[in-house]
């Protein structure tokens, strides 16, 4: 599940208000005979997808002029972001001057072009505070899946950690170049080659209250100038959708999550 962001012009708006008025409105009436159910369920007016528009600065970027995304994981903007930049700077935060915490459905027009100007602002003040920042980034290490004869049966040593690593790099030969991570009931790997660089350790708390080791790492150069090219992917949303205000009077910023 994740956090995604989409802009729609005013006629798909509008379009998908009327779906969504006769859907309800199909739904709501129990009393259908089957051969009238069918024909009704057939004469639905279509739903209108969102449209992709890729962004002129990073065209092959998950994120583009009318779609944003921020996975809950650990990876995700809204979590990666605010720990890089030491401020709760995600998607949220951005997007204050157009919408409270509980609006799903925003419908922006004039009046809401200053408030965009001032997200756009918002999302380059956060691609300059990605690109000056230490990527600092923390994770747990504790293990969640897996069948219990596969866990360790008492807290291993340090001999018994490296034999479990070196099992794993093994069984796994043929991803040397693998350079993300993966979890089963005994830990967490990180990579087999590149891995990570892990600047510090102590022990937690994992999102379930257990005991977990907590790693702080830094980001490598790639993966943090996604970020920064998602920043300012975030602004060229802003400009989409003030583009879309003068051309048709308005638009639509969906949220979900």
């Amino acid at each position: 599940m994740g956090l995604d962001v989409y802009l729609y012009t005013r006629q798909q708006a509008e379009a998908n208000g009327r779906y969504e008025e006769a859907v309800n409105a199909f739904y709501e009436r129990e009393d259908w005979p089957s051969e009238e159910r069918d024909k009704a369920r057939a004469a639905l007016p279509a739903y209108e997808s969102r449209t992709n528009v890729p962004s002129e600065k990073h065209p092959d970027h998950l994120f583009n002029r009318r779609y944003l995304r921020s996975s809950y994981n650990g990876s995700g903007f809204d979590a990666a972001v605010p720990e890089m930049v030491g401020a709760d700077h995600g998607l949220y935060w951005i997007f204050e001057p157009v919408r409270l915490d509980d609006d799903y459905e925003i419908e922006l027009t004039e009046a809401d072009i200053p408030g965009l100007e001032t997200a756009k602002a918002r999302a380059l003040t956060v691609a300059d505070e990605l690109r000056a920042c230490d990527p600092l980034r923390t994770c747990e290490a504790s293990a969640f899946f897996g069948s219990q004869e596969h866990m360790w049966s008492d807290l291993p040593t340090e001999e018994q950690v490296l034999a479990w690593y070196r099992e794993e790099r093994e069984r796994n030969s043929e991803r040397d170049d693998f350079d993300g991570g993966y979890s089963n009931a005994k830990g967490m790997v990180f990579g087999f080659k590149k891995g990570m660089e892990v600047l510090a350790a102590t022990v937690g708390k994992n999102i379930i209250g257990q005991p977990a080791a907590i790693l702080v790492f830094r980001l490598g150069d790639e993966a943090k100038q996604s970020y920064v090219a998602s920043a300012e992917i975030t602004a060229e949303f802003c400009d989409e959708a003030i583009a879309l205000i003068r051309k048709d009077g308005s638009c639509s910023m969906h949220w979900s999550g």
